[in-house]
């Protein structure tokens, strides 16, 4: 079975980047190694709404899908009468059981427990925390017993178990030992599933990302720390690891690698920044290695974090990671991506969109291989929806998520502009005063509303203007939205026959300044004999040569310093372009790089923009193709600020060249930073990629 078209696999090497390139970070998989992921299967991907509270998802050893969730409360910590309920789905995920109640929450003797140095200080006296409901869960992959942790902000010395699949349950009584500060740990939902040992001299055990909250206290709240918890006797007793060598985290995961490495990612919490993640040699014991992950940023920039999702494919051929948790780029938490590793964390070079609009909390599970649930991976998010796909699905591309540059006009004649239709049609009008612009969008016939959606594009400028035709009878209603699809600003129904660019100054709820350089995408409801043809903007000029143009939009992600950056790689290099375009090329002195940007008219000159890229070293090197023109570089600060531009590259064809600075320029002071670089070109100018031989870490 072909499981990728050739087109397809196309648009995957335009998209997220060549593959076969030899790098040092990102591996990408080969086209045969993709077939190999998908497992044969064609692309499966589906949505529905789901009404937990708050949930966890884990497989039985026979394959049921299982969804935990707290009914009763609308939030967890809400615990008087949040009994734990459960779903089970024996065919995958396809269809679920009603709602099966497994227990009500346990009463703690907060005193008798004894959970550490700040006992009774700031937290054990308040009731909800001396309830204990819904906490994470461990499925034994010797005995198949499904095992139900029982948590507040310390555990009760009791769980729930299965032997059954999860049919039937029974509570347990359990031995917590406290860790080397005296203290118990949390393994809640806000934890990801435990895992079976497979691999060394532990073989079997139980193994639970954990946390210890010694005190809930804001004031001393980044006391608090990760860890994990482990039984060698099925679950009827429980160790702590030693604490996860950062302090104030929290919400973590864990897998075990093929060679038997545990990987655990955790949570900042309490502050905002990045994932941090450590290793384990001694199956869950103690962890080395701490770091920060550069290109999982851990939640929104307003909020420090979110839990995540985390799982390994349960295969033995390679360390294949998923992660999942809202975009880094939106306020709120919202647009749920799931990324991908190919080499057990060290990079993510690929992610893709879920769903978008809010999404907090994420649960990630696989099916088991043999049942019906192989194959299928499940998401569940804290915002009442679930997602079920498959590798063949998160490996597509699918449709790029184009973000146009700022321009001063954008007209339905222009092709990229447009990107879905409800009801509607595309048409040329022939009245003579839209002779310049005449193609537009109108109802089907017979149709009584319909939508265009245009492009997401960085709004250039709030002085918005619309051409249109609103006759007696017609009704245009305008939104613009954020990149969650939320509804920012609506207008009041535009009326008026063949009007053309006129100002849109009644927006509802005000103005649309504050938006200005975000990404933004317009909606257009029609009604009646309702046509529209473009809009435009007042007060936008071309780049100017001293800035960058780049708007609070670009906050959104810092490239991570590496050797190298290609002009077709994901996360994206390229943020915006103008008059230029990406094109594939054969060239076996470009050593792989087999995508680059030229001019799209050669007559004009244009530009490449970057994202934002924390500059490795003191020395860039450049790989380009000048033509009959040349290229300039040009380098800017966080802010969008020049810094300097680089004496003209020239010369035609030219790999890993050394760039040169005007006046006396280094980069020596920016290594680290965040910088944003633009290639101007003109000519037939051609760019490929910059090269770096260090970072500042080596």
């Amino acid at each position: 079975m072909k499981i990728l078209s050739q087109a397809t696999l196309n648009l995957f090497l335009i998209i997220i980047g060549p593959l076969g390139i030899a790098q040092q970070t990102d591996p990408l998989p080969t086209p045969s190694e993709i077939s190999g992921i998908t497992g044969g299967a064609d692309p499966f991907f589906e949505i529905r709404e789901e009404d937990n509270v708050y949930g966890v998802l884990d497989v039985a050893m026979d394959g049921t899908v299982l969804m935990f969730s707290l009914q009763g409360e609308p939030h967890p910590d809400k615990r008087r009468g949040s009994k734990i309920y459960l779903k089970r789905s024996e065919d995958g995920g396809a269809t679920w059981s009603e709602h099966q109640l497994i227990g009500k929450p346990v009463k703690l003797d907060v005193e008798k427990l004894g959970i550490g140095p700040y006992d009774g200080k700031g937290w054990g006296n308040d009731k909800h925390h001396r309830i204990a409901s819904l906490g994470t869960s461990v499925v034994d992959e010797t005995s198949g017993e499904i095992m139900i942790f029982l948590t507040a902000l310390h555990p009760a010395l009791s769980m729930y178990k299965s032997r059954d699949h999860g049919r039937t349950w029974a509570l347990e009584e359990i031995t917590f030992k406290k860790d080397s500060r005296g203290f118990l740990p949390i393994p809640n939902g806000a934890c990801d599933p435990g895992i079976t040992l497979r691999k060394g001299p532990h073989k079997g055990r139980l193994l639970v990302a954990s946390r210890v909250m010694p005190n809930y206290n804001k004031q001393e709240e980044g006391k608090g720390y990760t860890n994990a918890v482990y039984s060698d006797d099925h679950g009827k007793t429980w160790h702590q690891s030693a604490p996860f060598p950062l302090d104030g985290t929290g919400e973590s995961g864990l897998v075990e690698l093929r060679n038997g490495t545990i990987y655990l990612n955790s949570r900042t919490h309490t502050r905002k920044g990045n994932r941090w993640v450590a290793f384990s040699d001694d199956s869950g014991e103690s962890w080395r290695d701490l770091h920060e992950d550069d290109e999982l940023f851990d939640g929104p920039p307003d909020v420090y974090g979110c839990k995540a999702g985390l799982l390994r494919l349960d295969r033995d051929d390679a360390d294949i990671l998923l992660f999942s948790s809202p975009s880094s780029n939106l306020q709120g938490r919202k647009n749920i991506r799931v990324w991908v590793s190919f080499d057990g964390g060290k990079s993510w070079p690929l992610n893709r969109l879920i769903k978008r609009g809010p999404g907090n909390y994420t649960w990630m599970t696989q099916g088991r291989k043999g049942t019906p649930s192989e194959g299928f991976i499940s998401l569940l998010s804290g915002k009442d929806w679930m997602a079920r796909f498959n590798m063949a699905w998160l490996l597509d591309p699918g449709e790029p998520e184009i973000v146009l540059s700022q321009r001063q006009i954008y007209r339905f004649a222009d092709k990229d502009l447009f990107h879905s239709a409800e009801n509607a049609e595309s048409f040329t009008s022939g009245e003579q005063i839209m002779k310049g612009s005449p193609e537009g969008y109108r109802l089907i016939k017979g149709k009584e509303e319909g939508r265009i959606l245009t492009q997401r594009l960085v709004l250039p400028s709030g002085k918005m203007k619309l051409s249109y035709h609103a006759p007696e009878g017609g009704k245009i209603q305008l939104a613009i939205m954020d990149e969650s699809e939320a509804h920012l600003r609506d207008t009041k129904a535009p009326i008026g026959s063949y009007q053309l660019d006129k100002a849109i100054d009644d927006w509802q709820g005000g103005p649309i300044d504050e938006w200005v350089g975000k990404t933004v995408q317009f909606q257009f409801k029609l009604q009646g004999g309702a046509e529209v043809f473009g809009f435009a903007f007042d007060g936008v000029s071309a780049p100017a040569n001293h800035t960058a143009r780049i708007g609070p939009s670009n906050d959104r992600f810092v490239l991570p310093p590496r050797h190298e950056y290609v002009m077709a790689q994901n996360p994206p290099f390229v943020k915006s372009v103008e008059n230029a375009a990406p094109f594939s090329v054969i060239e076996n002195r470009l050593q792989g790089m087999n995508t680059g940007y030229q001019l799209q008219d050669p007559n004009r000159n244009g530009h490449v923009l970057t994202s934002k890229l924390s500059l490795p070293w003191k020395e860039m090197k450049a790989s380009y193709d000048t033509g009959s023109g040349s290229i300039t570089i040009s380098l800017f600060d966080e802010s969008g600020t020049l810094l300097n531009s680089s004496k003209p590259l020239t010369g035609g064809l030219r790999t890993r060249q050394l760039v040169r600075w005007s006046k006396g320029f280094t980069l020596n002071d920016h290594v680290s930073k965040p910088v944003t670089l633009r290639f101007d070109l003109t000519g037939g100018g051609k760019i490929y990629g910059l090269h770096f031989d260090r970072v500042f870490w080596e």
